[in-house]
């Protein structure tokens, strides 16, 4: 019931809308057609109680993609024991590229439509000779799949899509399993193997757009040692087998494979390319058996007593039981589970208080659902065994992490398919123990090689998850209606009457406030603590104070969202699986664990050892450096480095290529400018970026590439106008003093859901086409985010900065040729203001920052936003960022999953029709010192490290030890090409690569790029005259460089 407040409110309210009704009587119909065409933001009365049909029976979009709607629908139905099995080779059509053909079968196949196909997918026999030998003894000995069909199709195009038929006996639900080969190396550059599936032509949910199937991944040798007696850690590379994999969930939220719905009758299954590259042999609908009981296979004491004691001493532990260094594994399903290292303990194994050595496994890098590592070992004898993980899970606290455990690839029982790793800041043994807590044990056969893997899986709070999942989906869509009807700053003393236009809100409310209560006490059964679900509760206060005053619904929509960001937030942290293990023990019941807990005075010596020696190390020292080695500063931060610095030892100081050239690696410590002026600066320098390679030219101190004779040539592996960030004019010639090496640029994202629900099929091509979508934005109080420097005291143009996108794609240059010819010694300052030295005085230059302002004062585009949270809402529905937006996108927003994609940036119509989609790019680079005493030598040094094969070695790399998030934006155009990109996504970014056009830098860039960005706050901010803002900025802008050019000038002399 309305308190009184509420009331007078309310009829404050209506005594508004009579006004406004009166008022709106006298308007004139000229009046009218210009709020259509001029106001834009406003949409409807607030006050009015009709309701909109727009958030009207409001329904979720997404939630029908949703594999759990699609679960839901469909977990009644019964799982059929019948196997249904098609195989890769039986297609019946197929298309590549748009191309249709049909597989008429390769007997009857015509040489000619052979050769069309052969390209995309190729028929392999049993015995091909191609290297996947080896089909038949796995399809007998590791698959139930009970088959004498041996022959394959390997798979060559992203762009290829098969057609099958097959027949369905009983409706049902059936999980997919497919048998695969993945396939790398030379022959591809993915790292993913993701695949696209439809059934009778449509996806069943959302997520089987893009299904990512499991590779496997090892060392590419063991570990060594450093000259300082460091560990080297080795690189990852694909492990090459066959493999039997359930198609499943990989974002945390089912224990389970995917159901799927098929009804009695004839389907068709078709399998879309999309990073797909693999030999494959078939897909089988099926059922797997339920797990037995621990209680059904446990053996008796008299079985455990007679088998055989260990007779083997480990030297590790001191312990007759069998030891595996849990880092040392046989090969693991992601690349980031990579060794890892912990220097806390004396009682990690190997270990040492100053030196680095790689003990473990996990960390933080084995915490997503389906990541699994498998180890081998044998036993002596026939009997039973069981096993002792030394672990720790020391970042989720309250919950547990959960692991199932195969051996010999099955599940043993049902306590084995999940096992959980309590939360501990300190190491323990863990062993598998049943119910009445005693060790569950496992028959195991003497002779043959053995597997132990451990899978991440959500465990118990997966199912939580999934509910959770789903409720925020909704409340992010119930936010946006909220938004649309009050827009983002709702006055206080209004009542939009939010209840009446979107009704049932309360209602849905009420339901979501009872649903997150019951997942908090489900949480809180799972915890034994109270304290770990506290942002569900917050959002339930915030919800049931909307729920008990719907006038306060407004007001309240903006902790909504804050309380969403925290629940998202929450749910991220916690849907992870993190773990670390140490060591793993077999043992039979006559042999005890080592204990992994180490006496007071040894740990305490241990740290006292850590402490002084850490006086003594040079952490920042990668490499050992002699007299004639090449110093070289890398700019990232140390795991990055150590990949550098790896490289190097691997591939450049041991190649006879170079005649014996040794390069030392250093991380970079304090200003490389400051440093190289001071006389103790590098002779190479990666990652520099900014203006910094020409502040260093300027001063006389980098090398000019251009002297070298294969100059021309090496430019070759870039992007067409990418050495413009790299040259320097001095008035008398014109010298490049650096090769780019990563480069990153501007493309468009947008919320595909968030368009089509607004009558928009595709995204703006062009500003024009953007501006015409801006009223049906606004209205619904939704945002378009475009690159705004944050920084004016930036030394460069941000990669894709609005005004100089416009600037390029206008086809004007930022300075003028002047700037290059002008004596600036013999200037005066009564000169400066005739001087001619950028182009900003342009007329088209003036329309164009008159266009870009435009933006933010007629349209009212926000000038700081967090563009990820933004985006994640459906707030900000178009937002222009870097292309490497993707990364995050992929990794921090699963929720958000097919419902956004990119596309080339807005661009401006030629007067020939087509559209120019210009823009600047920002990126680092690699530079040679004069100071280098073989000037050839670092040139082939820096040639060796901006080369197609360097680079995708060093991006994979940088992606197995970071994840996707972590995927490397190299400036090389072939390299680019050839990391895990699909061809689609790939095509995009390519597309907007060939627009790219460079903003030169000149030591005064600083000072234009200020300049710009006040005049741009001089309009925006205190409604400055667009024109004579930019004229007065522009007589700034030239008198610095005036200035700059003189104070160098003096400088070099």
């Amino acid at each position: 019931m309305a308190t009184k407040s509420s009331r007078m409110k309310r009829a404050l309210a209506g005594i508004l809308s009579c006004a406004t009704l009166i008022s709106s009587l006298s308007l004139t119909s000229t009046a009218v057609s210009a709020e259509e065409t001029t106001d834009t933001s406003a949409g409807q009365s607030e006050e009015s109680t009709t309701t909109d049909s727009s958030v009207s029976g409001i329904t979720i979009t997404g939630m029908e993609g949703k594999y759990s709607t699609y679960y839901n629908s469909h977990k009644d139905a019964v799982k059929p024991k019948k196997e249904i099995t098609v195989y890769a080779t039986d297609y019946k059509e197929g298309t590549i590229d748009g191309t249709s053909f049909v597989n008429s079968g390769s007997s009857s196949m015509t040489a000619e439509e052979a050769a069309k196909i052969i390209p995309s997918v190729e028929e392999i026999k049993e015995k091909s000779g191609d290297g996947y030998n080896g089909l038949k003894s796995f399809l007998e000995e590791n698959t139930d799949l009970k088959t004498d069909h041996y022959s394959t199709i390997k798979w060559k195009n992203d762009k290829l899509t098969l057609t099958y038929e097959f027949n369905v006996e009983e409706t049902g639900i059936y999980n997919l399993e497919a048998i695969y080969y993945p396939i790398e190396g030379k022959e591809t550059k993915n790292t993913v193997l993701d695949i696209g599936l439809r059934i009778d032509g449509e996806y069943p949910f959302t997520a089987t757009q893009d299904l990512t199937l499991d590779r496997y991944w090892k060392d590419e040798g063991e570990i060594t040692r450093d000259n300082k007696d460091n560990d080297l850690r080795p690189g990852q590379v694909t492990y090459d087998c066959w493999i039997k994999y359930p198609i499943k969930d990989k974002e945390g939220l089912y224990n389970e494979p995917y159901y799927f719905y098929l009804e009695k009758g004839t389907h068709t299954l078709t399998l879309e390319g999309i990073r797909t590259y693999g030999v494959f042999h078939s897909f089988t609908f099926k059922n797997y058996d339920e797990l037995v009981s621990y209680d059904s296979i446990k053996p008796t004491d008299e079985q455990l007593q007679n088998t055989p004691a260990l007779s083997s001493k480990n030297e590790e532990l001191g312990t007759n039981t069998i030891f595996l260094q849990a880092e040392e594994a046989l090969y693991k399903t992601a690349s980031t589970l990579y060794a890892t290292y912990d220097r806390t303990t004396y009682m990690t194994s190997p270990n040492h208080p100053t030196k680095q050595r790689y003990n473990t496994i996990g960390q933080a890098t084995w915490n997503k659902s389906t990541q699994a590592v498998t180890y081998n070992f044998k036993v002596e004898n026939d009997g039973y065994y069981r096993f002792s993980f030394k672990s720790r899970q020391n970042q989720m606290r309250g919950f547990f992490s959960n692991r199932r455990i195969y051996i010999d690839g099955k599940v043993p029982c049902k306590e084995f398919d999940d096992v959980q790793f309590i939360y501990s800041p300190d190491w323990y043994n863990l062993t598998p123990q049943d119910a009445e807590g005693n060790d569950m044990y496992v028959y195991l056969t003497a002779g043959e090689e053995h597997t132990l893997t451990l899978e991440a899986i959500p465990g118990s709070i997966g199912e939580v998850m999934q509910r959770l999942d789903d409720l925020v989906l909704e409340l992010n869509q119930y936010y946006r209606r909220i938004l649309m009807i009050t827009g983002p700053d709702p006055d206080e003393y209004k009542d939009y009457f939010v209840e009446k236009k979107i009704p049932g809100i309360q209602d849905a409310f009420q339901r979501i406030v009872d649903s997150l209560r019951a997942e908090k006490a489900s949480i809180e059964s799972l915890t034994k603590k109270g304290s770990e679900a506290a942002a569900l509760e917050t959002m339930c206060i915030y919800l049931e104070r909307c729920i008990n005053k719907p006038e306060d619904i407004p007001v309240m929509a903006s902790s909504i969202k804050d309380s969403i960001s925290s629940v998202s937030a929450w749910m991220r942290d916690y849907r992870g699986q993190p773990l670390e293990l140490d060591y793993i023990e077999i043992a039979t019941c006559h042999e005890d664990f080592a204990s992994p807990y180490g006496n007071f005075f040894s740990e305490l010596a241990f740290g006292f050892n850590a402490f002084i020696g850490s006086f003594f190390e040079d952490y920042t020292n990668l490499s050992d450096a002699s007299a004639t080695s090449l110093d070289v500063w890398v700019s990232l931060a140390r795991d990055q480095a150590t990949v550098v610095k790896n490289l190097v030892d691997n591939k450049f100081n041991s190649n006879p290529d170079y005649n014996g050239t040794q390069a030392s690696i250093n991380l970079v410590q304090g200003s490389v400018l400051e440093a190289t002026l001071a006389g103790k600066g590098p002779e190479i320098a990666l990652f520099i970026g900014g203006d910094f390679p020409i502040q260093l030219a300027a001063r006389g101190l980098l090398v000019d590439m251009t002297q070298f004779k294969d100059y021309e040539a090496v430019t070759k592996r870039f992007a067409e106008d990418a050495m413009t960030l790299y040259e320097y004019n001095d008035g008398t010639s014109t010298g490049v003093y650096g090769l780019p090496v990563s480069q990153t640029f501007p493309m468009l994202f947008y919320r595909t859901d968030v368009l089509e629900e607004l009558g928009f099929e595709n995204p703006p091509e062009t500003w024009d086409e953007l501006t015409d979508m801006l009223p049906t934005l606004q209205r619904k109080y939704l945002d378009v985010g475009l690159i705004l420097p944050q920084n004016i005291s930036s030394n460069t143009f941000d990669s894709g900065n609005t005004f100089i996108m416009l600037m390029l794609q206008t086809g004007q240059d930022i300075y003028n040729e002047d700037l290059y010819t002008t004596d600036y010694n013999s200037i005066k300052t009564s000169d400066i203001k005739g001087l001619n030295l950028t182009n900003f005085m342009t007329q088209d230059s003036i329309r164009v920052f008159e266009q870009w302002t435009k933006f933010y004062t007629v349209f009212s585009f926000d000038q700081t936003f967090d563009a990820f949270s933004r985006f994640r809402t459906g707030e900000m529905p178009l937002v222009v960022q870097p292309y490497t937006f993707y990364n995050q996108l992929s990794v921090a927003a699963p929720e958000i999953k097919g419902l956004w994609d990119f596309t080339l940036v807005p661009g401006t119509k030629q007067a020939d029709g087509t559209i120019n989609h210009a823009a600047n790019s920002a990126g680092s680079g690699a530079v040679i010192f004069n100071k280098v005493s073989n000037q050839a030598a670092a040139w082939d040094f820096v040639k060796w490290f901006t080369s197609t094969d360097i680079q995708v070695d060093y991006g994979k790399q940088i992606e197995a030890l970071m994840g996707p998030m972590g995927r490397f934006d190299t400036a090389n155009v072939e390299a680019l090409e050839q990391l895990p990109w699909s061809t689609a996504e790939y095509e995009k970014i390519s597309a907007q690569q060939s627009y790219l056009k460079e903003v030169p830098i000149i030591p005064a860039s600083y000072a234009v790029t200020r300049h710009i960005n006040n005049a741009f706050r001089m309009v925006v901010n205190d409604a400055g005259n667009p024109r004579y803002t930019l004229m007065s900025y522009n007589d700034q802008i030239k008198s610095e460089i005036v200035r700059k050019y003189q104070e160098l000038s003096s400088v070099k002399k």
